[in-house]
Formats: structure tokens, C-alpha cells, sequence
């Protein structure tokens, strides 16, 4: 009952947006608009090769995408991301169980050159050289609690982007609830993120980049005795109504117990200008280990992404 609820609130609430979409001129650059970059960029390799679909992963690095999900998944996990032009971004995340509690916390770094000035900051710094530069910082906490079979999480980040001398700053709050499902082992979520007041730097002021984020994602599922078939599928409803679906299939080998090999490969419909719909990516596990690498399509060149995981 409480599930049919939900969906029939968030149902609702995306009929809402929708409608307000259609009854907007929706500019060529309005996926520009929100500041800080750093929000709208997918935080570790398995991430991005999914198409930027979290709010439904049960990992270490749930406090970038669905504070519900933090504890579900324990350990450390190291990132970073070269872009084709030049711009690099790191990321680190912490997740672990107190008592009830599961507790989070994360980093997320972009840097885009020493030359600044441009609020909020153009998505073609990840892809020239000669763009004006930035920089993005977002460092959050989130802890996470099961009532009535559901979980619930909130997180708290502070955010921020550099112009010229000055910086925008101010702090972004997440709501999330998530529930796992008998059906492939799978689990539901469901996450407002990014509210907050504007960001206000140098007489410009920019709000952030919220949105409602609905999505689900299997356990791996066995095709045989060493494969395992899993995915993840989302649609992020931004504010000013504009619909955003992605998702990806991942595919693992285990030859022997303790390792494993990881095949991943996703689309999306982009929320940068400099984006396009296609991720790809893997990665290898061996016992507590794991190394993972993202890749994705960017109108000039491409992204590679590394990330670490310790569990």
C-alpha cells in the first residue's frame, strides 16, 4: 500500500513537471542554466558506463546518488576522470554502519584550467582548452535508517564553483527512500536532490540544478555457472521539467571464487551540451578489490574515468 502511494505521488509530481515542460520554450542552452557543474557529472566508472544511473545502486558511493542507500554497500572508493580537453575530476567516498545508522560521506573535485570568469560554468570546458575555466567542489554527508521496511536517507553538501576571485557557495540538501523488491532481487529508489537556495557570486545568481530522480537496478542474475546479468534504468525529472532517462546492462565472469570480470555499456539522453548518449566501461574484482573503468561520448573526444573501490 505504502509502495502504490509513492508511486502514485511520484506519478503525479512528474505529470506536474511534464505538463510545465510543454508550456515552456525550452532553449538550446537551458541545460547550461544550473550551477555547479560539478552536480551534473556522474561520480565513479561503474556509474558513468551505466549511463549515469545511481539513485537505484546499492554501493559505496550511494551518498552522490540516493542518500537511502548509504550503508548498504561499505568501504572506500577512489576516482578520477580525464576529459579530452584537459579538465580533470576526482572523487571519494566513505560508507559505513553505525548501529542502525548508515553513514557516508563524499568529495567530488573538478578542475577546468587556471583561467576564470564564466558563471555558471559551460559544459565546454570538459572539451576545449581554450574555454574559460573552473572550478567545482562538492563535499556531502548522508546517513541512512530502515523504518517500516523502507529505508530513508537525508544528505547535507556544501557546494561550490569559482569566478574569478570570488566563489559561489552555498549548501544542497537530498531526501531519499529506497525499498528492495522480491523481482530479480531488485531494488526501488527514489530521490529529490540538489534543493537549495540560488548560488549568488560577482552579481549573477544561478539555481541549482534539482531534480527528482526514480529508478531501479537488479542483483547480477545468473546466466550459468559464471556469468551474471545485472542493470540499472533511471529518469531524472529537473526542475524546470525537462526529462532525462538512462540506464545500463552490466555483465559479470567469474572464472574462480574471489574474482571477477565486468562488462558494462549504457545510454542517455545528455543534460550537458557536450554530452552524448553513449557509456561504456569494466572492471575486474579480485576478493576486496576492485578497479573499475568508464568511458563515455563527449561532442569533442571522450571521457575516461578510473575509479578504486576498497569494501
Amino acid at each position: 500500500m505504502l509502495l502504490r502511494r509513492g508511486a502514485l505521488v511520484a506519478a503525479m509530481v512528474m505529470g506536474t513537471v511534464a505538463t510545465r515542460a510543454r508550456a515552456q520554450s525550452s532553449a538550446p542552452d537551458q541545460r547550461e542554466r544550473y550551477a555547479p557543474l560539478i552536480l551534473k557529472l556522474p561520480a565513479t566508472a561503474r556509474v558513468l558506463s551505466l549511463g549515469g544511473a545511481q539513485v537505484a545502486l546499492r554501493d559505496v558511493d550511494a551518498v552522490f546518488g540516493n542518500p537511502a542507500l548509504v550503508g548498504t554497500g561499505t568501504g572506500l572508493a577512489f576516482s578520477a576522470e580525464r576529459y579530452e580537453g584537459g579538465a580533470t575530476a576526482g572523487q571519494f567516498a566513505s560508507s559505513s554502519i553505525i548501529g542502525p545508522l548508515g553513514i557516508g560521506v563524499g568529495v567530488q573535485l573538478l578542475d577546468a584550467g587556471p583561467r576564470y570568469g564564466l558563471f555558471p560554468a559551460q559544459s565546454e570546458v570538459l572539451t576545449r582548452a581554450s574555454a574559460v575555466g573552473t572550478t567545482s567542489l562538492a563535499a556531502s554527508v548522508a546517513a541512512s535508517l530502515t523504518w517500516k521496511q523502507i529505508r530513508w536517507g537525508v544528505a547535507a553538501t556544501y557546494v561550490e564553483e569559482r569566478v574569478t576571485d570570488d566563489r559561489a557557495g552555498g549548501v544542497a540538501f537530498d531526501i531519499g527512500a529506497s525499498k528492495s523488491l522480491l523481482f530479480l532481487g531488485s531494488t526501488v529508489g527514489v530521490a529529490v536532490q540538489h534543493l537549495g537556495p540560488r548560488l549568488d557570486v560577482a552579481g549573477r545568481r544561478e539555481a541549482l540544478p534539482a531534480q527528482l530522480a526514480i529508478g531501479i537496478a537488479t542483483a547480477p542474475k545468473g546466466l550459468g555457472k559464471w556469468v551474471d546479468v545485472g542493470g540499472a534504468a533511471e529518469l531524472d525529472v529537473r526542475r524546470d521539467g525537462e526529462l532525462f532517462p538512462r540506464g545500463g546492462v552490466e555483465i559479470s565472469y567469474s572464472p574462480i571464487d574471489g574474482v571477477t570480470f565486468t562488462g558494462r555499456a549504457g545510454g542517455r539522453r545528455p543534460q550537458l551540451r557536450e554530452e552524448r548518449p553513449v557509456t561504456a566501461g569494466g572492471g575486474f574484482t579480485v576478493d576486496r578489490f576492485t578497479l573499475d573503468y568508464g568511458w563515455e561520448t563527449l561532442r569533442e573526444g571522450a571521457g575516461h574515468r578510473l575509479t578504486i573501490r576498497l569494501r
